[in-house]
């Protein structure tokens, strides 16, 4: 075993290291080291945070048994998700999981398990199903949305994977989320606001829309209809500083000389029920002229 430190970023087995005198029992209970889960340690300096740590931590505290799955997987995969819990598969029921932890007893198909970040995740695929089955159905949508974009599958994908699992509960509400997926939908908020306007009756918007500007340069509004020359742009942390209000501001002009009106959006209007009811309002007017 190499030499166990503060500074160690990998997750070791607290009594595989005390056997090979790697440690003494006090020292691994010492401030210089974290227990992650049990017999399952790290050293003090290591971000916890860490997508890599947070899977290869519950790798070794299932023994290389469990596959990672549910949204610690997705963000893995590099998707983002809307929840952050950690959920791991087991071949058997385990009694006493880790507090924070969900074991689940499943079978996966050969497929839908893949090894990376030094450990057994579910697929992207397998991941974007069980997150499917979640509540409520926008989130379910868009971390199906999120998963797809960064792994690049599609709905058939995703289906394939949904009639191989036809019984399961939850079954039902992976089918609603196949109709209402979009794998070009670039961001969670992007999602949530495509929903949101579907259930205030606004039109379904296309996603990342070309548009050729006069430059000769293509860009992609967040939402569209092109029909209209109408494009809603979601403003993220990215759009706040000055660098992002002035890049908007030059696209939006360019858009505008080819005839676009541009919505930009931002989260308060998304989470206050009036104000999105309001920007509906807006939008249809603007479909109906």
């Amino acid at each position: 075993m190499t030499h166990l430190s503060r500074t160690t970023t990998q997750p070791f087995r607290g009594t595989v290291a005390v056997r090979l005198g790697a440690l003494t029992p006090d020292r691994l209970r010492g401030p210089d080291f974290i227990r992650l889960y049990p017999d399952t340690y790290v050293g003090a300096d290591t971000d916890l945070e860490d997508i890599r740590l947070r899977v290869q931590a519950l790798h070794f505290w299932s023994n290389g048994r469990g596959v990672v799955a549910g949204p610690l997987a997705a963000l893995a995969h590099g998707a983002d998700c809307p929840w952050d819990d950690r959920e791991v598969i087991l071949g058997r029921r385990c009694r006493n999981p880790p507090d924070g932890v969900t074991v689940r007893v499943d079978v996966l198909a050969p497929g839908e398990r893949v090894v990376a970040l030094g450990a057994h995740l579910t697929s992207p695929v397998r991941t974007a199903f069980d997150l499917a089955r979640r509540t409520p159905l926008v989130e379910a949508v868009a971390a199906v949305d999120a998963l797809a974009f960064a792994k690049k599958f599609t709905a058939d994908d995703l289906r394939a994977v949904a009639d191989a699992h036809s019984g399961v509960r939850g079954i039902v509400q992976v089918r609603e989320v196949l109709e209402l997926m979009n794998p070009l939908a670039q961001s969670l908020p992007e999602t949530r606001l495509r929903l949101g306007l579907l259930a205030r009756g606004v039109p379904p918007a296309v996603c990342q829309h070309p548009v050729l500007l006069l430059t000769g340069r293509y860009v992609h509004p967040d939402l569209s209809w092109p029909h209209a020359k109408l494009a809603l742009e979601y403003d993220g942390p990215s759009h706040r500083d000055i660098t992002g209000q002035n890049r908007d501001a030059f696209r939006d002009g360019d858009l505008f000389d080819v005839g676009w009106t541009v919505v930009r959006v931002t989260s308060a209007m998304v989470h206050d029920p009036k104000a999105f009811d309001r920007l509906a309002v807006r939008v249809l007017r603007r479909l109906a002229a």
